[in-house]
């Protein structure tokens, strides 16, 4: 089974600057890196069915991947996959991946919402989205990542008890991500209380962009939701 001719809408970029000389010898040095099989399905059956990983963690939108490097490098018992859309990105990524000599990562370099009909139900352990683009304008709030159709999507993906984490320092995105989450009833907020909302999951390290955040005085808030069983 192929991707569907109708492919989601992208908003956002896809490339930056040219890539160097260096950097495109990193991306074909990397290629083992990447996820590019035409048949989705048989590739992600394969991958989970040999993979030995104690957990499986999706990042979606990992930017230049401070994350999701320094986590695969702690956790080298997890297999880690990041999808990025921007070139640019994930080529610093994957230069980053060779020279530690990470093995449990994959890549897709492309818009997530292209595989995720393609991976298998309940195989997600956490999926991790940290600072996505908030589109604040009101006409443009259907570009935002954040919507009632993907919840359901990364719901399916999902384990029973698995987690999304979201990390925005925009108010408006925060307000967005609240109202989502709060009309479905298969996630629970993991938070006792307002204030945990401003502290940083253990598991998420500070990032350059959250550095940036601090400095201009936009304090981030974190939401962690759990996936949670329904009564019939």
């Amino acid at each position: 089974m192929e991707f569907v001719k109708d492919s989601p809408k992208f908003y956002g970029r896809r490339k930056g600057r040219k890539l160097s000389a260096t950097a495109k010898m990193a991306l074909e040095s990397g290629e083992n890196y990447l996820i590019k099989s035409k048949n989705q399905t048989h590739y992600f059956s394969e991958l989970f069915r040999s993979n030995k990983k104690q957990k499986i963690i999706l990042e979606i939108g990992f930017g230049n991947g401070d994350n999701l490097v320094e986590l695969a490098k702690k956790y080298p018992e997890r297999l880690y996959i990041g999808a990025e859309p921007f070139l640019n990105s994930a080529v610093q990524c994957i230069q980053k991946l060779k020279k530690y000599n990470i093995e449990n990562v994959k890549i897709w370099q492309d818009d997530i919402k292209k595989i995720l009909d393609f991976i298998p139900p309940n195989i997600i352990s956490e999926i991790k989205i940290l600072f996505p683009d908030p589109w604040p304008k009101t006409k443009h709030k259907s570009r935002r990542l954040i919507q009632p159709e993907f919840i359901e999507r990364l719901n399916v993906i999902l384990v029973h008890g698995g987690t999304i984490t979201i990390g925005t320092d925009h108010p408006i995105l925060k307000s967005w991500v609240l109202e989502n989450f709060q009309i479905n009833r298969k996630f629970e907020w993991v938070a006792n209380n307002a204030k945990e909302w401003r502290n940083r999951p253990s598991d998420c390290i500070v990032t350059k962009y959250e550095k940036k955040s601090h400095k201009a005085n936009r304090l981030p808030s974190w939401f962690v939701y759990k996936k949670i069983a329904i009564s019939m």
